[in-house]
């Protein structure tokens, strides 16, 4: 019961940091604003870690995939969602963003050869992606994909890519870890290179914080950040990466039901079909695999 409480959690979470990282744009540039955001949340880390008395000693062979990981996900990954969001839409980059489940099943199966391979996976995958695209499909119409756009929805793609590369790598080498401990060492190396970047890159007087900004920003460094990481890594612990990236699914049916009880945005009839259609993918994928056999006698794995 706890793992679907904090499923649901994320889910709530990670559906309103989209609007939180599109207000905070409006007043520090994308790699900066990724690098405070982090600050806040690795602050907040190590104040529970002193509270909780909670070690940080990790085997040194640990220590080069952590840095691995820390750059695929947190430079790459969030500093290209950031850069990227400057020129689309929240729900057109949420689109884009729903490739991440893809490319998590592509790495988990045949890069890492973590999972095996089955085809009621890949189908709940494909009905996800298709289910996104329709809940978004008029503002990816009304999207002028001029070259800034192009970079920006490209950006988006690679930094899925990139941070499904580091939750694979995470399930497989470091799921022995403290998740708060893994997420602590994490940010510490990720923030470095973000602020690296943001300092050779970009300008000090486009920082623009207004109360509006400042909020959004502690937003997500404490709650989408801080308190969400640690769980999902709990969360990895307890699932297969390609069952908990699902979340990336669900993320955008939040940001739409928010808009309607907060902003009283109406709903179109297309959107609830491509809610069908996800929640289909997703229970196609939460099959069984035994389950999925016997009804339908395929199933192929991966040898080794």
């Amino acid at each position: 019961m706890a793992r679907y409480l904090v499923f649901i959690f994320l889910c709530l979470v990670w559906g309103t940091t989209w609007i939180g990282i599109k207000i905070s744009l409006e007043g520090l540039p994308p790699f900066l604003g990724a690098s405070v955001r982090f600050s806040i949340a690795l602050l907040l880390l190590a104040i529970f870690i002193l509270a909780k008395r909670i070690s940080l000693r990790i085997s040194k062979r640990h220590l080069g995939i952590i840095s691995l990981s820390a750059f695929l996900m947190y430079t790459l990954d969030y500093g290209l969602i950031y850069w990227g969001e400057q020129y689309l839409s929240a729900g057109v980059t949420s689109i884009f963003f729903a490739t991440f489940p893809l490319f998590t099943g592509i790495c988990a199966i045949f890069l890492f050869k973590n999972e095996k391979f089955s085809w009621h996976k890949l189908t709940g995958l494909m009905f996800g992606l298709a289910g996104v695209s329709i809940v978004f499909w008029d503002q990816l119409l009304l999207t002028q994909f001029d070259h800034q756009v192009v970079l920006g929805s490209l950006a988006i793609i690679l930094g899925a890519a990139s941070g499904a590369v580091s939750v694979v790598l995470v399930k497989k080498h470091l799921s022995i870890i403290n998740p708060v401990v893994l997420s602590f060492y994490q940010m510490v190396q990720g923030i470095i290179f973000l602020y690296l970047i943001g300092f050779i890159l970009e300008r000090a007087y486009d920082i623009q914080v207004n109360l509006r900004v400042g909020l959004a920003v502690v937003y997500l460094g404490a709650i989408g950040s801080a308190l969400a990481f640690a769980l999902y890594y709990w969360l990895l612990q307890k699932w297969s990466a390609i069952s908990l990236s699902l979340i990336v699914y669900i993320i955008p049916l939040v940001a739409l039901l928010v808009d309607y009880l907060v902003l009283s945005e109406l709903i179109h009839p297309r959107a609830i079909l491509g809610m069908l259609i996800i929640f289909s993918g997703v229970a196609i994928i939460q099959l069984d695999t035994k389950t999925w056999r016997r009804s339908t006698g395929k199933h192929i794995k991966i040898v080794k």
